[in-house]
């Protein structure tokens, strides 16, 4: 047996390991139809592997490091609203749900907020139990053993017992985004192990907003390495509107994936809004089906790579039908020993006929062992398109920094403004002002940092 192949196994036989720990604890919720699901989707995972630089999609990721401590799964740490507080949004009004160490903090959340008429918010696993939401969970959580070949879903299925399932009814504005607040904090010596999970399923004509963030509690608290492993499935309606935001601010010392699908329908319009800037590794998989036609899709992303960060963005765009638009603009500066990767891929099938997509990949590069690995890609097979693409890979004008320097700013902030004017250009797609300004923030603090 290879390195690579043991080295698999050991990590299958782990998860496997903390399986049965987690299901030893369940007493009568072992007979609840999610259970059986998770239970399916662990037995899956030992037929799975786990990708290595062979495989295409990875090539520039290594999962090595991020697979070799020994997790544990999360405990709940105690937590005040006040600290709770230094982590929102300034002026920002949200339904928010908080998790700590990926375990549901029902009193610092909102669970019982009141929602727009049949508005549904819940655990997954009510979801499950419901008789009138049942069919509905289900599509979006069992696990599809013939078409699911990805190990970190197989994991986050079997382990994600505080998912949550978002369900608008058709016609419904939702004024408040959800937002779903992830914290973690270990002052133990223990690798932490969290899968959130998200389902938001967005009936006809309905409008909601879901926002994620990541956060550590205090970079020096937790030095252990710790591994987020998160799957979102959101389903767009028929002339629905969709909004997702992911902003990242995790310790040095954490591994994350994200998987999120997207299923869109007719005359929909779904919109992701993505900001990294912490981690060590993270890697994010963003895959959406465009169901019928006339819809639109605009996926926007940011990174900041510095130290020996890796932030890696695969997006994928299926339009299947006529008449769809898809607009992808991702752009990242990345400094010291940091490293980027962007690989968009957008399929144009044969019937889908005028379908207009846009992809441009930019970077800045601000250092000699800074590295940035870009491929967008566009797959024709029909003759009735406007499609483009492109990546530049660039450094800093060091005219426009003598210009400002000239004009009073000294070396750092003159740098530091042109920086964050590249980044702006993709900043200003945020259509909520409090989230706008409070990344316009944070990319600044990192900037100037």
């Amino acid at each position: 047996m290879s390195t690579s192949a043991q080295n698999n196994s050991e990590v299958k036989q782990h998860f496997a390991k903390l399986f049965e720990l987690y299901e030893s604890n369940l007493n009568g919720r072992k007979k609840l139809l999610a259970h059986a699901y998770r239970k399916t989707a662990i037995d899956r995972l030992a037929e799975l592997s786990f990708p290595t630089r062979r495989t295409e999609d990875w090539k520039y990721t290594s999962v090595a490091r991020l697979l070799q401590p020994s997790y544990q799964l999360g405990l709940p740490f105690q937590m005040e609203k006040e600290t709770l507080d230094q982590y929102s949004i300034p002026g920002l009004e949200s339904i928010k749900l908080v998790f700590s160490n990926g375990v549901f903090n029902a009193d610092l959340s909102d669970l019982e907020s009141e929602l727009p008429n049949g508005v549904v918010l819940c655990k997954l696993d009510e979801a499950l139990a419901r008789e009138d939401l049942k069919e509905l969970a289900e599509a979006h959580f069992k696990p599809d053993a013939e078409e699911d070949t990805n190990p970190f879903t197989a994991i986050n299925t079997a382990f994600s017992r505080h998912g949550f399932f978002i369900h608008v009814p058709k016609g419904v504005v939702v004024d408040k985004p959800f937002e779903f607040i992830y914290l973690t904090h270990s002052d133990e010596k223990i690798p932490v192990f969290s899968a959130p999970r998200m389902i938001v399923v967005a009936e006809t004509s309905s409008e909601v907003s879901v926002i994620e963030r990541y956060h550590a509690i205090g970079d020096d608290t937790v030095s252990e390495p710790y591994f987020t492993n998160t799957v979102n499935r959101i389903a767009v309606g028929a002339n629905a509107r969709v909004h997702h935001y992911k902003i990242q601010e995790e310790s040095l010392n954490a591994f994350q994936v994200t998987n999120t699908e997207v299923r869109q329908h007719r005359d929909s319009i779904y919109s992701s809004y993505v900001t990294d800037l912490g981690g060590k590794i993270i890697r994010n998989n963003l895959s959406i089906l465009l169901k019928d036609s006339n819809t639109e899709t605009n996926m926007y992303g940011i990174y900041l790579p510095k130290g020996d960060q890796h932030i890696d963005n695969q997006t994928f765009v299926d339009h299947a039908h006529p008449h769809c638009n898809s607009n992808e603009l991702y752009k990242g500066i990345i400094n010291d020993r940091g490293r980027g990767v962007f690989n968009g891929k957008v399929l144009v099938r044969q019937d889908a006929q005028k379908t207009n997509a846009f992809q441009q990949n930019s970077s800045l590069v601000l250092s000699k062992k800074g590295t940035m690995d870009s491929k967008p890609q566009l797959e024709i097979f029909a003759d009735d398109v406007k499609c483009s693409h492109g990546a530049t890979i660039g450094q800093l004008d060091e005219a426009a920094v003598y210009y400002l320097k000239a004009r009073g700013l000294n070396d750092s902030k003159a740098r530091a403004l042109l920086q964050y004017a590249f980044i702006g250009e993709v900043i200003e797609k945020i259509p909520i002002d409090s989230i706008k300004q409070y990344v316009e923030g944070v990319v600044q603090n990192k900037l100037n940092d």
